[in-house]
């Protein structure tokens, strides 16, 4: 390859480095309805991030550019033509060839040196002043506050709506956290096994939820509509898997939603495919997940058959309430709760649509009467979870196959599960 070949490759390649970081950086700042975007916050803390990151991500693409451009300015200014072998590679260099080198600049080497050291100083600056707007909660703890639970791989929300998470909440639900638009929903953070943090990009940014830990959050929203998170503390097999919607709805909206999650589920009237599937729930699934007014702690192991209240989430580690066994064994040990599963638009950890197609037609609330479940879906998770999604059922981690059932027992199951709505 002659040298002017190679320099010429060599231009190249730097022009579509920096041709394509270019253009990726102008998809993320256009795509806008990209799922995990942080830069098109719909929220108060959202906006406070996206105003901090924003202005950061112009700075650097101008030193970016200065830095390419500077690179390639000093090779066309400084390049040297090397002596032709006649082969088409490049010779050798004698020494009254090269140019004069120059060693040190102190000019330069202040200027490299405090200009950046000024830029970041004004950029820790704004950091801190939007760090401190975000721990700025306006909610009253008297009102609503949820309990935020991560474990492998999914999330439970424990809703108390006086505030006061030592006590059993109110009503618990898992995967979909929902809330009424434009209010602050302090929430209570912690894990029942290993690391796992809590991120909804366009609603706040990320917090931890640590065994044995508990972590204040706020989120708020000033649109309604549903948002997507992930779990982005890295916590096993289904890290990637291990995904949340939050749903925002209007104030009478999330007050119909409420009323219908704190009543709990009816027994199926007898003779039914339901109320077969409530047989076969209560001997393959009532020792993990809890349905309130049909399970009961014999279901679990435990005494006593009264139907399970809402106390369940308080009786299993004193005033820790909610926790499910000893946190120090990094198990959960817990399912989700599934009283009114009917009621979301997604199961397994939020990987999987509950009804086909709903977000694009119906309401949140007009899915139990009005979606199209999602079958199919449903029935082959329930068979075998572990192959939609990879766990460690054996030891608590995950749900388990239940390859043993016939097809007429997930046809029943799946009869009983959409009855909770």
């Amino acid at each position: 390859m002659s040298s002017r070949v190679k320099k010429l490759a060599w231009l190249s390649s730097l022009l579509v480095v920096s041709g394509s970081a270019a253009l990726i950086a102008v998809a993320i700042v256009v795509d806008k309805n990209h799922p995990l975007s942080t830069l098109s916050p719909v929220g108060r803390q959202g906006r406070e991030i996206a105003e901090l990151i924003n202005p950061i991500f112009i700075v650097a693409g101008v030193v970016f550019f200065l830095v390419q451009g500077a690179v390639l300015a000093l090779w066309l200014r400084y390049r040297v033509s090397g002596s032709d072998t006649g082969d088409g590679e490049y010779g050798y260099y004698e020494d009254e060839e090269f140019p004069e080198q120059v060693h040190g600049n102190n000019r330069l080497e202040i200027a490299w040196t405090l200009v950046p050291t000024a830029l970041l100083a004004v950029i820790s600056v704004f950091t801190l002043i939007a760090l401190f707007a975000l721990d700025d909660v306006e909610a009253s703890d008297e009102d609503l506050v949820v309990t935020v639970v991560g474990q492998q791989w999914w999330w439970e929300y424990q809703y108390h709506l006086d505030g006061d998470t030592t006590t059993p909440p109110d009503f618990v639900t898992a995967n979909e956290l929902v809330i009424p638009v434009g209010v602050d929903i302090p929430l209570d953070i912690k894990s029942r096994d290993v690391i796992h943090s809590f991120w909804i990009p366009k609603l706040n940014g990320k917090k931890d939820a640590v065994p044995g830990r508990s972590h204040d959050w706020v989120i708020q929203s000033e649109q309604t509509g549903r948002f997507r998170g992930q779990c982005t503390e890295f916590c096993g097999l289904s890290h990637g898997y291990m995904k949340m919607v939050a749903v925002v709805l209007t104030a009478e909206e999330f007050a119909e939603w409420r009323d219908n999650q704190m009543t709990p589920a009816e027994m199926p009237q007898g003779g039914t495919a339901a109320a077969s599937g409530r047989e076969i729930f209560a001997q393959q699934c009532a020792s993990c997940h809890v349905v309130n007014g049909i399970t009961s702690p014999a279901d679990r192991g435990g005494e006593g058959t009264e139907p399970d209240g809402w106390d369940v989430y308080g009786e299993f580690n004193g005033a820790d309430a909610g926790v499910y066994l000893d946190i120090d064994t990094l198990v959960a040990g817990a399912a989700p709760n599934l009283t009114h599963l009917m009621t979301r638009s997604t199961f397994a950890g939020s990987i999987f649509d509950l009804y086909l197609g709903a977000g694009e037609h119906l309401g949140y609330l007009d899915l139990p009467a009005s979606g199209t479940l999602n079958r199919g879906e449903l029935e082959a998770w329930i068979y075998n979870a572990p192959e939609r999604k990879p766990a460690d059922a054996d030891n608590f981690r995950g749900m388990p196959s239940r390859t043993g059932l016939s097809p007429k027992d997930i046809d029943d199951l799946v009869a009983f599960l959409s009855t909770l709505d």
